[in-house]
C-alpha cells in the first residue's frame, strides 16, 4: 500500500437501593444510518484479511488520554476498550463490564467486569488496572484534555487534579468489581464512562516507557479487539486482531490499516485506485459528482464547525469587533454554495440533534424559539449592515485603521473554501485577512498557546449532551481555545452539571448558551455530516453520532 499511494502521490500530488442497569439502551435523538444506505450492518458477506481505511493524518497522539481528534479516537477504540460502550444507535452497551448497578440516588456506580478478561498479551486484566487510568487521567502531570470533563463529577476529583491522587473515589473491592462515586448525581454517567480516556492502561507499561510507550507496537498493549503491529509515522498504523479479546470471534477483519494522510486529493486517488476501501477524505469538488453513488454515505454527526477568536489578544478582545465579524459571514452560501447542501447553516452553537435535558426534544429548536440568535440566516444583507455599524462604534469607520489579521487554517475538505470566502467577506469590513494553513498538529498546538488571532473550529460531540460543546468555554477547561473567561458563565455551566432536575439543568444550559451568543468567543457557521466512499461490497461499518466508526466487523461481499 504505501509503494502504490507513493506512485498516487508522484501522479497526482494529490475527520442503596441497586437498579441493575447492565444493557439498558438510550437511543439518541440523531440517527446513525446513513442517507442512502441499504444493509451496510446486514453481517452477510466473508471476513476480511485485511481492510485498508484513511480517515486522516498521523494522530497527535495515540494515547488514549491525551488523545482529542476524532480520527485519533477512532483508532484508538479498535484497541481499547472501557468498562461500557456506545451502540451505533446510541445505546450504551456491556463491554468489560458485563454489568453494572446505580444506587438511587445516582451517586454510586458499581460495576463488574467479565470473567477471565486479558490484555493482548496474555496478562490477566483487572479492575486495578481501570484505578490507575482513572487515577493518572486526573494527574496534573498528564495534562489530559479530557480530565475534567470525564472527572470533575467524581468524588474528590479536585484534589486528585492538583496532585493529591488517592483522594480519586474510583476503588477496586475485588479483582472484578470496581466502585465510582459520585460527589453528586449525574444521570448519564453511563455516556461519560463509554469515553475513550476511561479505558483500563498498563502501569507497569506506562512507568517502564514513559510517553514513548503509545508509539511503539511492543509496549502498546491493548485490551479491545486489535493490537498495534506497526506504527509508521506519517504513513500507516497496521493492527492486528487481538486473540486475547473476549468477543473475538465476532471479529471479522483480520488486519486493520489505517492509511495517514491529511490530503483529500491523495486519499481520493488512492480509493480510486482501489487501494483504500474506505474513506472519509473527500475533495469537496467532487460531492456533487458522488452524491448519488453507491459507495457515498453521508452520516448525521453531532458537530460544530465554524471560526473561534482568541479573545485574550487584541483586536478580538472587543466583543464588537467579534460581533462585527460574525454577523459579516453568510452561513447560507457556506452551508449551500460550499458544501453543496450537505451542511445546515448554524444560527446557534449547540447542534441539531441534541436532546434538551427538561424533556428529550430538540435543544437547538428551543434555544431559537425561546432565547433567539444574533444571526439572521435568510437574511444576511441585515447582518451584513450591522456588522458595519459595529466597526464604526468600535472605532473603525469602514475599517479604516483596523490591522491586517491572521486566520489559522488546517488544509483538508472545504476548510481552504471557506478560509478564502472568510477573507472576501471581511474585506466588507474594509479588512484585509491573510491565510496561514498549517497542519492539524500544528493548529491544535497553536490554539492550545494562544498563538493565534482567529482560526478554524470543529469540535464533534462525543454523546447526545449539550454539555459536550459548552463546557469548552468554562475558564479552566483544557480545550478553551478561544481563552475566553466569563465568571456567569463558569457559574451556569457548574449548575447544569452538578443540578439532576431536567428543567433546571435545561434553563442553565440555555441561559450559558445565550450568554456566549451575546460575547460570541466562537462564531458557529454550520452543523457538518460525515460523508464517506465505502466499497459497495463492504458490509458491516457501523458509523456513531459522534463520528467515531468501527471497522472490526466489516465482512466482504462478492
Amino acid at each position: 500500500m504505501k509503494k502504490v499511494l507513493a506512485k498516487i502521490l508522484c501522479l497526482s500530488m494529490i475527520a442503596l437501593s441497586l437498579a441493575s442497569c447492565g444493557g439498558k439502551k438510550n437511543k439518541s435523538k440523531a440517527s446513525a444510518t446513513a442517507e442512502g444506505e441499504q444493509n451496510l450492518n446486514a453481517g452477510e458477506g466473508d471476513p476480511i484479511a485485511k481492510l485498508d481505511v484513511c480517515i486522516g493524518p498521523s494522530p497527535e497522539t495515540m494515547d488514549p488520554q491525551r488523545n482529542s481528534t476524532l480520527d485519533g479516537g477512532t483508532m484508538i477504540m479498535h484497541c481499547f476498550e472501557g468498562l461500557v460502550k456506545y451502540g451505533e444507535d446510541g445505546s450504551i452497551l456491556p463491554a468489560m463490564a458485563e454489568s453494572w448497578e446505580v444506587s438511587k440516588d445516582k451517586v454510586t456506580w458499581i460495576f463488574t467486569l467479565r470473567e477471565g478478561l486479558k490484555w493482548s498479551d496474555g496478562k490477566d486484566l483487572t479492575s486495578e488496572d481501570f484505578v490507575y487510568a482513572f487515577k493518572r487521567l486526573a494527574d496534573p502531570k498528564t495534562a489530559a484534555p479530557y480530565s475534567y470533563d470525564m472527572l470533575n463529577m467524581v468524588a474528590g476529583y479536585e484534589e486528585a487534579s492538583h496532585g493529591n491522587l488517592e483522594a480519586l473515589q474510583v476503588k477496586a473491592t475485588d479483582e472484578k468489581t470496581l466502585v465510582i462515586q459520585l460527589y453528586s448525581p449525574v444521570a448519564y454517567f453511563d455516556k461519560v464512562a463509554a469515553f475513550t480516556a476511561l479505558v483500563p492502561l498498563r502501569k507497569d507499561i506506562i512507568e517502564e516507557k514513559g510517553e514513548s510507550w503509545c508509539t511503539d507496537p511492543s509496549s502498546y498493549i491493548s485490551n479491545g479487539a486489535y493490537q498495534m503491529s506497526e506504527y509508521v509515522n506519517g504513513d500507516y498504523i497496521s493492527l492486528k486482531k487481538n486473540p486475547y479479546y473476549y468477543d473475538a470471534d465476532r471479529v471479522t477483519v483480520e488486519e486493520l490499516v489505517f492509511h495517514l494522510t491529511g490530503d483529500d486529493n491523495f486519499a481520493y486517488n488512492a480509493y480510486l485506485e482501489g487501494s483504500l476501501d474506505v474513506t472519509n477524505r473527500i475533495p469537496s469538488e467532487e460531492m456533487a459528482n458522488l452524491r448519488n453513488s453507491d459507495a457515498f454515505k453521508a452520516y448525521p454527526l453531532l458537530g460544530t464547525s465554524g471560526i473561534v477568536f482568541n479573545t485574550e489578544k487584541p483586536p478580538f478582545n472587543d466583543v464588537k469587533i467579534r460581533k462585527a465579524f460574525a454577523l459579516a459571514i453568510d452561513k447560507k452560501h457556506i452551508a449551500d454554495t460550499i458544501f453543496e447542501g450537505y451542511r445546515s447553516p448554524a444560527a446557534s452553537l449547540v447542534c441539531e440533534g441534541v436532546s434538551d435535558p427538561a424533556n428529550g426534544s430538540s435543544f437547538m429548536e428551543k434555544s431559537l424559539k425561546e432565547y433567539k440568535s444574533p444571526f439572521h440566516i435568510d437574511e444576511y444583507e441585515k447582518d451584513l449592515e450591522e456588522a458595519k455599524k459595529l466597526m464604526k462604534e468600535a472605532g473603525y469607520p469602514g475599517g479604516v485603521g483596523f490591522p491586517q489579521v491572521k486566520y489559522l487554517n488546517n488544509a483538508g475538505g472545504a476548510n481552504d473554501s471557506i478560509a478564502e470566502y472568510l477573507q472576501s467577506t471581511f474585506k466588507e469590513l474594509g479588512v484585509m485577512m491573510e491565510i496561514d494553513t498549517r497542519d492539524w498538529k500544528a493548529v491544535s498546538e497553536a490554539q492550545k498557546t494562544g498563538d493565534f488571532e482567529l482560526s478554524r473550529f470543529a469540535w464533534v460531540y462525543d454523546y447526545d449532551e449539550p454539555l459536550q460543546l459548552l463546557n469548552l468555554f468554562r475558564s479552566e477547561d483544557p480545550n478553551n481555545c478561544a481563552h475566553y473567561h466569563n465568571d456567569k458563565y463558569d457559574s451556569l455551566i457548574e449548575t447544569a452539571t452538578k443540578e439532576t432536575d431536567g428543567k433546571k439543568r435545561s434553563k442553565a444550559l440555555h441561559k450559558a448558551e445565550h450568554l456566549l451568543l451575546k460575547d460570541l468567543p466562537m462564531v458557529p457557521l454550520v452543523f457538518p455530516k460525515d460523508n464517506y466512499l465505502i466499497r459497495p461490497n463492504l458490509r458491516g461499518v457501523q458509523h456513531l453520532s459522534s463520528g467515531h466508526c468501527y471497522f472490526m466487523y466489516c465482512t466482504r461481499v462478492e
